[in-house]
């Protein structure tokens, strides 16, 4: 595994004193290539990782003690005494994890750790998942703690959504847990039921930033709400469904007749997202790419029509990409509301497509956008160095 220099000129810095060779781990950031909201609605979701990372490195120690390289600050505490949240930095995550082994009652030693990372931040690309990921794997290992990949990666999930207070889903945790390396993960999120889908080599993944930063949390918060009241007022008008994607789209109709308009949008959404990712992932086993970027397309005109996740800006992106040439599909990615969008392109025309929609992009809004041309690197890695 390889780390990146300025990385291990710190870990000189910091344990020089310590006589044992540090641990290391990578987590891969994710992109949610389909299912925009569906995984904490107990729906599908399709995501693939990315060749952008977040390391932490550490050694064994009595108290926690985590550098961050990037922000040039520290934390120390406890491991058995994690003290309740009262804002939401990086140090919230890192305390979270530890809330969560205690809470599954695992005994785990503190750490003296670095923490490193390159996944974009507000971007919808998870980087949050990647330091979880990343940490708890590196806490349970110095540990001497195994787990299967599933119960890490909810160990990370429930340091986010029950100690930092994201109403995320499981799909950032499990995508940087469990992906492997040129193939997609679809995950059943009711039941976490999880599948291997083939990526096509001729195709790129392309990772384009708006560079309109968003807090994910608030928009998680607030659609999650819209979801839980739209559940709660079917179940009392006598549904026997337990999340909204037991719905079946033929039941639609009695939807709108029972809500109020902007709760049977986010249902409606929520329903036919659920249907793009069958069809999507049925699509790519039998080479249907076209297919496939008709769900992706339809995915980003219902994220901004029924759920209303999407900005102007990244409308803008999606509708360059859709005209130009090579082009299977391309939709927003993560939570919305800025961040980035993904677009599927030929193999042989990725890079005319990264030029295009850059010099497109800012004359439109003025602004360059970042972009990532990624391969899919598979799930997290660790060892010794």
């Amino acid at each position: 595994m390889q780390i990146p220099q300025n990385l291990r000129e710190k870990m000189v810095d910091v344990f020089q004193d310590f006589r044992r060779s540090p641990m290391a781990v990578r987590a891969p950031g994710r992109i949610e290539v389909l299912g925009n909201h569906t995984d904490y609605n107990g729906g599908d979701v399709l995501a693939a990782t990315m060749d952008r990372y977040v390391w932490s490195v550490g050694v064994r120690s009595k108290e926690v003690e985590i550098h961050s390289l990037d922000l040039g600050e520290q934390t120390t505490f406890h491991p058995n005494f994690i003290t309740p949240r009262n804002d939401l930095t990086w140090k919230s995550y890192a305390k979270g994890v530890y809330w969560a082994l205690e809470r599954r009652r695992h005994q785990v030693t503190g750490t003296t750790a670095i923490i490193h990372g390159n996944v974009p931040q507000g971007a919808g690309l998870s980087s949050s998942a990647a330091f979880e990921i990343s940490f708890v794997n590196l806490v349970l290992g110095l540990s001497g703690i195994e787990l299967n990949p599933k119960s890490i990666a909810m160990l990370a999930f429930e340091a986010e959504r029950m100690y930092c207070g994201v109403a995320c889903g499981i799909m950032d945790q499990f995508s940087a847990q469990l992906g492997k390396p040129n193939h997609l993960l679809a995950i059943r999120c009711s039941n976490m039921i999880t599948g291997d889908v083939p990526w096509d080599s001729r195709l790129k993944l392309v990772v384009v930033d708006s560079r309109v930063s968003r807090a994910a949390k608030d928009i998680l918060n607030q659609r999650r709400y819209e979801c839980q009241q739209g559940l709660h007022e079917l179940v009392e008008a006598g549904w026997e469904i337990s999340n909204l994607s037991e719905i079946q789209p033929e039941k639609l109709h009695l939807v709108d007749a029972l809500l109020d308009s902007v709760l049977a949008r986010r249902v409606r959404h929520v329903v036919l997202e659920n249907q793009r990712v069958r069809r999507g992932v049925q699509a790519l086993r039998e080479g249907r790419v076209s297919d496939f970027g008709r769900e992706m397309f339809e995915s980003h005109a219902s994220s901004r029509n029924l759920y209303e996740v999407s900005h102007p800006k990244l409308d803008i992106l999606v509708d360059l990409a859709r005209n130009m040439k090579g082009v299977i599909g391309s939709r927003l990615t993560g939570a919305g509301l800025g961040g980035a969008t993904l677009t599927v392109v030929e193999d042989k025309f990725s890079r005319s497509f990264i030029q295009n929609i850059s010099q497109n992009y800012e004359s439109a809004t003025g602004i360059t956008p970042d972009i990532i041309e990624t391969g899919i690197p598979g799930g997290v890695a660790s060892s010794y160095i």
